[in-house]
């Protein structure tokens, strides 16, 4: 039943979900229906927007580059508001800016090594743009609000990491939302991963479901990296995001039930 409830079925975003019904260390739980984690909104269908609709949703934070918004605009459901945050990291700049010898070089490329560079500048490069983000939900005040990047994995990812440590959840749980996004968008890609083997070859195909899958140890680089700058977690919240303690008990109070 929980299962059923976190996902929200469209056809146009296969990794829309819900982060509610999660427990934090205090026995409380995330609310249900106010904090919703995506990948990006273009290809909506106009069912799509009616269920959309239904959740209303007051804000909608784009995490994505400024060529992916333009390229791909969101379609959003009457009554929100897009925020922009635009974070340009390793992955997107290499796959947007030199797709051409990306392509050519296809076989050979660890996009392991991507994606642990790319976490890592998402926890000590882009903290203006998470800090922003913080302060909106803080504005928000429990408003319905969704946040998105291009597939909702890694940029959103760690927003979602971020605001789920925040609000109490242990790693476990953590590393558990992150994951789903293999269970949600990477399976939705197999007959596309399968057909790109016949064509391409096996290992042109191995890099491109490398970039989709989620790993654990992506998100632990994140994480790694935030604790050797900032000390802890706990220092990345008081100096990165620069959120005092009451503004943490006020998102947990909006939060948490």
């Amino acid at each position: 039943m929980t299962e059923n409830k976190r996902r929200i079925y469209l056809w146009g975003a296969r990794n829309f979900r819900d982060l509610g019904g999660y427990s934090v260390a205090d026995g409380r739980k995330i609310r249900w229906g106010v904090l919703y984690r995506s990948g990006d909104l273009h290809k909506l269908t106009k069912n799509d927007l009616r269920k959309l609709e239904s959740l209303n949703l007051t804000r909608v934070f784009d995490f994505r580059a400024e060529h992916e918004a333009q390229s791909r605009p969101d379609q959003l459901p009457q009554g929100a508001r897009s925020i922009r945050l635009p974070i340009l990291d390793s992955t997107t700049k290499v796959w947007h800016e030199e797709r051409d010898e990306m392509i050519k070089q296809m076989r050979t490329v660890n996009s392991a090594d991507y994606l642990r560079l790319t976490n890592r500048e998402l926890a000590t490069q882009f903290t203006p743009q998470y800090r922003d983000f913080f302060r909106e939900l803080l504005s928000a005040d429990g408003e319905p609000l969704a946040f998105h990047c291009a597939a909702g994995k890694d940029r959103a990812g760690f927003a979602a990491a971020s605001l789920l440590s925040l609000l109490g959840a242990d790693w476990q749980i953590v590393v558990q939302d992150y994951l789903l996004t293999n269970r949600y968008l990477l399976d939705a890609h197999q007959w596309n991963l399968l057909f790109g083997s016949m064509v391409k070859g096996a290992k042109f195909t191995n890099v491109i479901r490398g970039f989709i899958k989620a790993d654990a140890q992506y998100l632990s680089a994140a994480f790694d990296a935030l604790n050797e700058k900032y000390g802890s977690f706990a220092g990345y919240v008081r100096e990165g995001l620069q959120l005092s303690e009451r503004d943490v008990n006020q998102l947990k109070e909006t939060y948490l039930e």
